[in-house]
């Protein structure tokens, strides 16, 4: 998204286009920058508004950060619901579904990515509202963990501790950007979303898989095929 060429150029918008055309470059900013390092009054010159139509909508930065935090986490919501639509019934299906939401919303998110969880400073924290709209999000994760342990897939114990852990797998895949996994050789056929949200399962399930079992399906090496044949 280019945003210098609306700088200085008068544009019309109504209301309510107004305040999204703001979160969407706000959202195009932080992810070029990595990060919410731009003023309101820059915001308004990439859109070509005045400085007070930006005011109108937003009284400060933290309210624009806020409004962009809970834009994010409904849209998070939305992908774990397409998701869950997609999949199976079994709950542990769903867990993969929810990993699967979690790695997807990044890579095609990454400015609301990296507001929602990323090294967040003082500014950013000022969003107070952040854990009252992650609450949906989480309680999908929580529920479906729930359904696993009464199943038996899953083994007892806190389900917002397991909670915890299970999203550390897929964040941190997440984080990297598709060019930084290939520098530490990860490729998509090497290590995909379903084989990641597959072995972080592993330690909290009631039926592991054995470890010969673990090696073949997740850490084989690849077959080597011969050259031209004679």
């Amino acid at each position: 998204m280019a945003l210098a060429g609306n700088a200085g150029k008068k544009v019309g918008y109504h209301h309510n286009d107004l305040r999204n055309a703001l979160q969407d470059t706000a959202l195009a900013l932080i992810a070029q920058r990595h990060g919410p390092a731009f003023s309101l009054r820059e915001l308004a010159a990439a859109l070509g508004v005045s400085h007070p139509a930006v005011y109108r909508h937003f009284p400060d930065k933290a309210a624009l950060l806020e409004a962009l935090a809970e834009r994010g986490f409904s849209e998070l919501r939305r992908y774990q619901e397409v998701e869950l639509a997609g999949c199976g019934p079994g709950a542990v299906e769903q867990l993969h579904a929810l990993g699967d939401a979690y790695i997807r919303f990044a890579e095609e998110n990454p400015g609301a990515f990296w507001l929602m969880f990323g090294n967040r400073g003082e500014e950013v924290s000022r969003a107070k509202s952040r854990e009252r709209i992650n609450a949906a999000a989480l309680e999908t994760l929580i529920d479906v963990i729930e359904r696993c342990q009464k199943d038996g897939d899953v083994i007892p114990g806190d389900p917002y501790r397991l909670a915890g852990y299970l999203v550390m797998a897929p964040h941190g895949y997440a984080c990297y950007s598709s060019q930084d996994r290939a520098m530490i050789g990860i490729t998509e056929h090497m290590l995909n979303r379903r084989m990641l949200s597959g072995i972080s399962l592993i330690p909290v399930l009631t039926h592991p898989p054995s470890p010969q079992e673990i090696a073949q399906r997740y850490f084989a090496a690849p077959a080597v095929h011969s050259g031209a044949s004679e």
